[in-house]
């Protein structure tokens, strides 16, 4: 049975590009994705073989720089409802058989599937949270003078008007809970807890990283010594200060360094970074993965989608967490014995330097890496995601949710 599945996603790389190689997936079986995403990655998403429905967005990632509890949560609140106009106003009077959304698009979707009566599918490329485990509260544990808040009067007056008033405490971002079919694209040992989790709601499929050579592939240059990758993700890479420090820390040292910044710096400033030292090579994009699969160390922010792709090719990481975000990520590496983790603070070129050198040359961290490695492969990515998938929203399953 062919299905006709609606992707709901936020304006983030890093959000987007775990579900590429799903959709890839999906429509190779012969069904049916219409993606709603942001203008400026429709392109990426639609040479993967999904329908794209594009929308303007409001640019909520510029909310996680400001001092405001509430300024991300109301501003990605924002956003759901204009993802949420577009999938309505694209469908008019017609349905997909099931609603799947990012963890950060989880307003639409559940409001769509609730007033559609359709299927929700939650695809999570972080860790999730349930009565025995939340990140929020993780975070906030790690960071308590950060702590998040909701807009509520704002999303109770929202839903109000699609009928969903009394049902606020699953729309926010401080209360929420897993309680649709979830893909998390995580190997399970990252998760905190895990073994809480109901296997036959969360699937934990591990890496979907396939198909992301359109980033830009990656070869060590002719008589390249030690590669390192240096990254910030997608989101918060906006730190010259920090790619400086990286580049004169490695300066004549036995390191290939190669640092991907993202969207965050101007032009200005990638060139000045990039002229700092002939064995650091600067990117805006480059496939983390394909310089990964030569690395030997990965100096990241910690992100979830960082470290997956670090699991993927067993790699030791030294985390440099640049929000309270990432903490909890940082703290479960440090649980695992997969790396290190360099408080901002503390960050300077002789610290970096000794950490790189100290990951690399630990046996136990490496043997850590290959088993973590293996156990993330196993995990079944893309493949195991649309099996999920194809069994759990057969048919049967979307009239009896109707």
């Amino acid at each position: 049975m062919s299905l006709h599945l609606l992707f709901l996603d936020i304006p983030s790389n890093g959000h987007v590009l775990p579900k590429l190689d799903l959709v890839s997936e999906l429509v190779r079986r012969g069904h049916r994705v219409t993606y709603v995403v942001a203008d400026g990655l429709a392109e990426r998403v639609r040479r993967f073989g999904a329908e794209v429905v594009a929308y303007a967005s409001l640019d909520p990632l510029t909310s996680l720089s400001e001092d405001d509890p509430a300024a991300a949560t109301r501003a990605f609140f924002r956003e759901n409802l204009a993802i949420l106009r577009a999938a309505r106003e694209h469908f008019g009077d017609e349905r997909p058989d099931a609603v799947a959304y990012d963890e950060a698009a989880f307003q639409a979707g559940r409001i769509l599937s609730r007033t559609w009566g359709l299927p929700p599918v939650l695809l999570t490329p972080s860790v999730v949270s349930n009565e025995h485990y939340s990140y929020i509260e993780h975070r906030d544990r790690l960071a308590p003078d950060a702590r998040l808040a909701d807009p509520v009067e704002e999303i109770a007056g929202a839903l109000e008007g699609f009928g969903l008033g009394d049902q606020v405490g699953d729309f926010l971002w401080s209360t929420r809970r897993v309680e649709e079919l979830t893909i998390a694209f995580v190997p399970s040992r990252l998760q905190p807890a895990y073994e809480t989790f109901d296997p036959e709601l969360v699937h934990f499929v591990g890496p979907s990283v396939g198909g992301r050579d359109f980033l830009g592939t990656w070869d060590p240059p002719a008589g390249a010594s030690r590669v390192a990758l240096v990254s910030l993700g997608s989101v918060r890479n906006g730190d010259a200060g920090f790619f400086e420090t990286v580049a004169r820390a490695f300066s004549g040292r036995d390191w290939h360094v190669v640092v991907t910044v993202g969207d965050g710096l101007a032009d200005a400033d990638v060139e000045r970074i990039a002229a700092l030292a002939p064995n650091v090579e600067v990117h805006r994009w480059v496939s983390g993965v394909g310089v990964l699969e030569h690395a030997e160390v990965f100096v990241t922010h910690g992100g979830s989608g960082s470290l997956v792709e670090a699991w993927h090719t067993a790699t030791p990481v030294v985390i440099v967490p640049p929000a309270p975000d990432f903490l909890p990520y940082a703290e479960r590496t440090l649980e695992l014995g997969a790396g290190r983790v360099i408080p901002p603070s503390a960050l300077d070129a002789d610290r970096l330097v000794a950490e790189v050198e100290a990951v690399a040359s630990d046996e136990a961290v490496r043997a850590r890496v290959r088993e973590l490695q293996a156990h993330a492969r196993a995990a079944g990515g893309a493949r195991r995601a649309a099996e999920v998938l194809e069994t759990r929203l057969a048919r049967p399953a979307r009239q009896e949710a109707s």
